[in-house]
């Protein structure tokens, strides 16, 4: 018998596998069994995959869910991360006419691989979309790269229009790489820490050309202002403005923001807005 009730909405040990009207089915990464949250994150249904779908569809009558738009956004949070970090975000993205996907991977449960493999099922059960957009945020970016280097993507690739990269380590964060060398810090953020070595996103493929990507540079001002009295060994620990930077890219754009969430600033949620329909920010 499955009980009704409400959830965190799977922050760090759930997968989204399908998303309709941000009612979605999840895959735990451990058990690998099933589950049905509506838009509240309350739990429907759990058991197989086709359980969850069938009482997806019973419950899309009841409560006339429209179809969603074919313009789809997929939103990918940074390591650590979770979907609620976009709530914001989301808004904006849908009063412009997308319909936006904010994903929950267990970014530090499995590596990148996973996660491809993760991504590549989700995108291909929207079978609404005709269009797909990405923003994404820290490790994200990495994420969509690799993505898009897939074979199996063929038929999807083909709707994919623009990438935002926020705060992308495409060229490494050296902090991350003196991490993978403490047994704490994998147990705590996970095999994905290990992607971020700039020796291994070297072999990581860049976006097609015919997809347009931007990429957006926040400048924390509290994280600025530590920055200026730490002792330049310190200093390690902050990205660096070139970590981000990959060749190619449509449009580049540095924004200063209190916010410790990027995806959270006004500024960002506009940029974002901006280049989805226009290339530019």
């Amino acid at each position: 018998m499955t009980f009704t009730f409400f959830t965190l909405g799977g922050r760090q040990l759930w997968e989204d596998i399908y998303v309709y009207q941000k009612w979605r089915i999840q895959r735990n990464c451990i058990t690998k069994h099933y589950r049905l949250l509506d838009n509240w994150d309350i739990r429907r249904a759990s058991g197989s995959f086709e359980q969850c779908r069938r009482t997806l569809v019973r419950y899309a009558e009841i409560f006339q869910l429209t179809p969603p738009r074919a313009k789809v956004v997929i939103l990918l949070h940074r390591l650590g991360g979770n979907k609620n970090q976009f709530n914001q975000m989301v808004k904006i993205i849908e009063s412009a006419g997308f319909a936006a996907v904010a994903v929950n991977y267990p970014s530090t449960r499995k590596g990148l691989g996973a996660h491809v493999r993760q991504l590549e099922l989700l995108l291909g059960s929207l079978d609404y979309a005709t269009e797909f957009s990405f923003i994404t945020v820290g490790i994200g970016g990495l994420l969509v790269r690799q993505l898009l280097a897939t074979d199996s993507l063929r038929k999807e690739k083909g709707k994919i229009r623009r990438i935002v990269q926020i705060d992308p380590p495409n060229r490494g964060f050296k902090l991350w790489e003196r991490l993978c060398d403490s047994k704490i810090a994998t147990f705590i953020l996970g095999p994905s820490i290990n992607s971020c070595d700039s020796r291994k996103i070297v072999q990581l493929p860049r976006f097609p050309e015919n997809i347009e990507f931007g990429i957006i540079n926040t400048h924390n001002r509290i994280a600025e202002l530590f920055k200026r009295v730490l002792p330049e060994r310190w200093q390690v620990i902050f990205p660096r403005a070139t970590d981000s930077f990959l060749p190619d890219a449509k449009d580049m754009i540095d924004i200063k923001t209190w916010k410790t969430n990027p995806a959270a600033d006004n500024k960002t949620i506009r940029a974002c807005r901006n280049f989805l329909l226009n290339g530019k920010f």
